[in-house]
């Protein structure tokens, strides 16, 4: 591998990091700590990846063996490989849950985009050394591709699936961990395995003349997905606005902070202001201590009573922490 292959590897790689950054910042209430995020991202990279091949290998070439090799290839891009890289994926969240860092749909849908993310930087370099032989150009063009649309379909797929676990994490009732779950992988291996299918079109060319015409199909697919994805995640901040407000003002009336805070901490742009806050007193950890003790109120509500006591001790904690951070303690 020459140095501009080795440069547009490295480059590939370095804008999937830029893209986990970007999302892990949108989350402007209540961001997840990076080292975790950081941590779900190499979870994506090396177990993802790794279990992946493992699970995905003997279907292919079961496939292969049954059916012929174009046919396996087939198989094992539209149908294998969306199944089982969006379990190996998701499985990041069978500890996710284990912490306490999992509090809604937005911190599920940053987690889900990290390990997405971390699968695309590894499989990028896999097929960059794959494509070696074609010469630099055509490994230039494969990165710029993947790292501009293959990329974005393991980081929304995975998303997806998060967003769902993270919706269901703190219901009511054992049926959210089937119903939110499935519609979440459903959805995921549905967006994964449409784009695979329409790649896998274009490269054995299964419609002659309109192969291109799939490709582009398949790219606007991408970027409407990655609309609808946004989309998704303003209003996912948008209902975390109202519920910091809804619940920091009931909070002011019990005297835990005073009311010119509830009426700034749930606006992200008021809250980057200076003045409004006693030099004394910590910023983000007051912010952070305010943001979750609103959190846990909702979370309260929505668990219909189970796991009441928690959320409760939680909500306790929090009110004296927010108290001694006013207080300068």
């Amino acid at each position: 591998m020459n140095l501009a292959m080795i440069a547009a590897v490295l480059a590939g790689s370095l804008v999937v990091v830029g893209y986990l950054v970007v999302i892990w910042w949108l989350d402007r209430y209540e961001r997840e700590p990076f080292w975790l995020t950081l941590l779900v991202f190499a979870w994506g990279a090396f177990g993802g990846t790794s279990m992946g091949c493992l699970c995905s290998l003997p279907c292919v070439l079961g496939a292969a063996a049954a059916a012929g090799e174009a046919a396996g290839q087939v198989f094992g891009a539209v149908v294998v490989a969306p199944v089982v890289e969006e379990i190996t994926k998701g499985l990041v969240f069978t500890a996710l849950l284990l912490t306490r860092h999992l509090d809604n749909e937005t911190d599920g849908l940053i987690y889900g985009a990290a390990a997405g993310l971390g699968f695309a930087a590894v499989e990028n370099v896999a097929y960059a050394i794959g494509a070696t032989e074609m010469g630099t150009g055509a490994v230039v063009l494969l990165m710029f591709l993947r790292t501009l649309f293959c990329a974005f379909v393991h980081c929304i797929s995975s998303g997806i699936l998060g967003m769902t676990i993270g919706y269901a994490c703190h219901r009511a009732g054992p049926a959210r961990w089937i119903i939110w779950p499935a519609i979440g992988l459903a959805l995921a291996i549905g967006n994964h395995a449409l784009w695979n299918g329409l790649a896998t079109a274009v490269e054995f060319e299964v419609i002659g003349e309109a192969s291109p015409l799939l490709a582009v199909l398949g790219m606007l697919i991408v970027v409407a997905a990655g609309a609808g994805m946004f989309a998704l995640t303003q209003f996912s901040l948008h209902r975390e606005h109202k519920v910091i407000r809804r619940h920091l003002l009931a909070e002011s009336a019990l005297g835990v902070l005073p009311a010119e805070h509830a009426a700034i901490i749930p606006y992200w742009s008021r809250r980057r202001q200076r003045g409004w806050l006693a030099p004394h007193v910590p910023r983000e950890p007051y912010v952070r201590a305010a943001t979750l003790l609103a959190f846990r109120h909702h979370q309260l509500e929505v668990a219909r009573g189970e796991r009441r006591e928690r959320y409760l001790q939680d909500i306790a904690a929090l009110r004296v922490e927010v108290i001694g951070r006013l207080r300068g303690a």
